[in-house]
């Protein structure tokens, strides 16, 4: 199978190519970055919208973005990348696409323990979010259409090998000889992940059978069960987390300046991946069980 894949550079993307090597398809890079374009099967956006990828695709992956951290003057430019490739795929005669969007189509960590499926009101409050909603909404007018065959899957925080996320700081620092102190609402708080091992799983069962392509659908793809903060430090740091008391955690969400950043940490956020386990017929490991077994 030939399949193209946008976002290589990044650190979902750079696991992502190797591993469908690994399965014996052919990768086409799509890149903006102009070094790399000397390699074999690595090709510009510009080779895209030209019409210069002298390949059949069968299937494409579309990671790239500019930066979860998007700033309102840069939504347009984040979905133009989506809009240029539902473009071009007629050139390389593709109609099937996966998209990697965001849970954050529907609003950011909070105080409340609310579980969002995939027919959930959407609100998105960053810019990252509002982008990614539009660039969903270009997708399924083309897959209404019959232009395209589309799998969108929404994604909590990734758990990979990036340090460059603060949960990925957290959990290097969790590694350390120093003590980590934490706050109380740590132990309690709910948050839906995902590892690469489980996004592996449902790669896998769509490219043994590719007829999951034939109704175009939009899926929560997390690990299964929730885990707190708290005790995904302490897994992955193989040590006790000391907290604070509860009530010394609230007092620091009376702290304006402070707020925003206990509820990125310790706020919740569940997503229900019941329906993408039921229809593809998937089994996904937990966040825990994921994080114990890389310390074996």
């Amino acid at each position: 199978m030939i399949i193209a894949v946008t976002g290589s550079n990044g650190s979902l993307g750079g696991e992502l190519v190797p591993f469908l090597k690994d399965l014996g398809h052919r990768v086409l890079v799509i890149t903006s970055s102009n070094f790399s374009t000397s390699k074999i099967d690595v090709f510009t956006y510009s080779d895209l919208l030209s019409k210069k990828i002298p390949f059949k695709v069968d299937l494409f992956f579309h990671l790239a973005s500019i930066n979860s951290k998007l700033k309102e003057n840069q939504i347009k430019d984040e979905v133009r990348i989506t809009s240029d490739i539902l473009s071009a795929l007629p050139s390389i005669s593709c109609k099937r696409l996966i998209f990697f969007s965001t849970s954050k189509v529907y609003g950011d960590n909070s105080l409340d323990i609310n579980s969002f499926h995939e027919s959930s009101p959407l609100n998105p409050m960053c810019h990252y979010g509002k982008a990614k909603k539009i660039c969903e909404d270009l997708i399924c007018s083309k897959s209404l259409d019959g232009e395209l065959n589309a799998l969108i899957f929404r994604m909590p925080p990734v758990l990979n090998k990036s340090d460059s996320s603060n949960i990925g700081k957290l959990i290097n620092l969790s590694k350390t000889p120093i003590p980590i102190i934490s706050i109380a609402q740590g132990d309690f708080n709910k948050r839906s992940f995902i590892s690469f091992e489980n996004i592996k799983i449902v790669i896998n069962k769509i490219l043994e059978n590719i007829e999951i392509f034939k109704n175009s659908e939009i899926y929560n793809l997390s690990d299964d069960r929730v885990i707190s903060l708290n005790e995904l430090l302490s897994i992955a740091g193989k040590k006790k987390i000391y907290s604070l008391p509860m009530i010394f955690g609230k007092f620091l969400f009376f702290v304006p300046f402070l707020k925003n950043v206990l509820l990125k940490l310790f706020g919740n956020f569940v997503l229900d991946n019941s329906k993408l386990k039921s229809n593809m017929g998937v089994k996904l490991k937990t966040t825990a069980q994921l994080l114990k077994a890389k310390d074996k």
